[in-house]
């Protein structure tokens, strides 16, 4: 059998808390407007399978092996049993596997060895089947992110085709709540203005009464570049109530490509969200590239403190800023011992875009590749460009390493983007 290959590191790494990300099939039975691995996956030499929606599972065994034998590139961060992200470019429990079950085969291979998972999932379906319950029950290695973005059932039947109703989800917060699991988020994204608004807060208050104990918020990111997406943004469009594409290219930093709404745009639901959850004792997390300075702890998938997620990365360093005032690679450069274990052009599922880039960065670990972004603040995905001014590279320290200063709401705004106001 052609079988999946998964276990992948994430494209996120550089701020990331679960890097290591998981799905059991290459497609997910869901058919959401927004999906985000659908333009991933619907581009380059896969996109005949994905589009003609031909699933392929994971090898059970194989997975097996690569969590119990040593070898393997993801082995130093396995053996440190640091958590899991399941459900990165697929639904967990999605459609395909109420029919294949794959999952349920590694849901009882997981609990045996006890290891530390996330899931993120939409679906309810098997939280009715007996045989998936009693591998959550009383299972605190377990922690599971329920996707809702809207408390508009109409709404949410248009945009998230195929996926249970809110109501429906809410249910199953109170379900998994009975379960006593380790953990039970909301997760409101891709926050959609015009989707999510104008309930958005009401929808917060009915998962706290469900049971959810944090919420964990991103704004919907366009993709521009695939003229395959262009179809999605106009249902969207007419679902939101404004043409999309438009807002974004006028309220973005650019003009085309992947665009992100400004930090301004957001602050007004960021900050309701924000105390709203304090008022009703929820954690609050922020997947954002703006405003995760207002996450509870640096893994914005909505796990605490007591988790061992990877603090080697920049949200972690950005929290560090916000109470020191400062932040240095050493801070974080410690907890960084698994991205040691392989190249970054070796990477498992780890995009490495352009051939000049995989020329440049061949010989590099993952942790070379990682202080080097740290190192480079015009880069995009380094900390002062990609948390939009909220770190600026003050100084370099005694091993050459950028040491950035929190601004918080002190940060440079300029009309193009932190760009301009980029130091010398």
């Amino acid at each position: 059998m052609n079988y999946y290959s998964s276990p992948r590191w994430s494209q996120e790494i550089t701020d990331c808390a679960l890097p290591l990300t998981f799905d059991q099939y290459s497609l997910c039975g869901f058919r959401c407007l927004y999906c985000f691995s659908f333009f991933q996956k619907a581009i380059g030499g896969a996109k005949d399978d994905y589009l003609r929606r031909r699933v392929r599972p994971v090898s059970v065994e194989a997975v097996k092996r690569i969590f119990t034998e040593p070898g393997s590139q993801f082995w130093p961060f396995i053996e440190q049993r640091r958590v899991m992200q399941w459900g990165g470019l697929a639904d967990p429990f999605c459609p395909y596997e109420k029919i294949h079950g794959v999952g349920l085969e590694l849901l009882r291979f997981f609990r045996e060895i006890d290891y530390p998972i996330s899931f993120s999932t939409k679906g309810t379906w098997w939280l009715r089947q007996p045989e998936y319950r009693e591998l959550f029950q009383g299972n605190h290695n377990f922690h599971v992110k329920v996707s809702i973005i809207t408390n508009d059932e109409a709404k949410a039947k248009v945009v998230e085709h195929g996926v249970p109703t809110p109501s429906r989800r809410l249910r199953a917060i109170e379900q998994l709540a009975a379960l006593d699991i380790g953990g039970i988020t909301l997760r409101l994204r891709p926050f959609i203005i015009g989707v999510s608004t104008p309930g958005y807060l009401d929808l917060i208050r009915d998962a706290a009464a469900a049971g959810a104990d944090s919420v964990s918020t991103e704004f919907m990111c366009l993709e521009t570049r695939s003229r395959r997406a262009k179809p999605r943004w106009r249902h969207l469009s007419q679902v939101a109530g404004y043409d999309v594409a438009k807002m974004y290219r006028t309220h973005s930093p650019g003009q085309a490509g992947y665009l992100r709404l400004n930090r301004e745009i957001k602050r007004p639901f960021m900050l309701a969200m924000a105390e709203l959850c304090d008022e009703l004792g929820l954690k609050f997390y922020v997947s954002d590239a703006h405003f995760k300075e207002l996450s509870h702890t640096g893994c914005c998938c909505g796990l605490d403190e007591h988790w061992n997620w990877s603090r080697g990365q920049f949200a972690e360093a950005l929290l560090i800023a916000k109470r020191k005032g400062t932040v240095a690679w050493s801070d974080i450069e410690g907890e960084l011992g698994y991205a040691e274990a392989f190249t970054w052009a070796g990477a498992a599922g780890f995009n490495t875009s352009t051939s000049e880039a995989r020329s440049k960065f061949h010989n590099f670990t993952m942790k070379d590749w990682l202080r080097w972004v740290w190192n480079n603040p015009r880069s995009g995905k380094g900390p002062y460009k990609y948390f939009g001014g909220v770190l600026i590279p003050v100084e370099a320290d005694k091993h050459g390493d950028l040491v950035y200063e929190y601004r918080g709401d002190q940060a440079l705004v300029v009309p193009g983007g932190v760009d301009e106001g980029l130091p010398t």
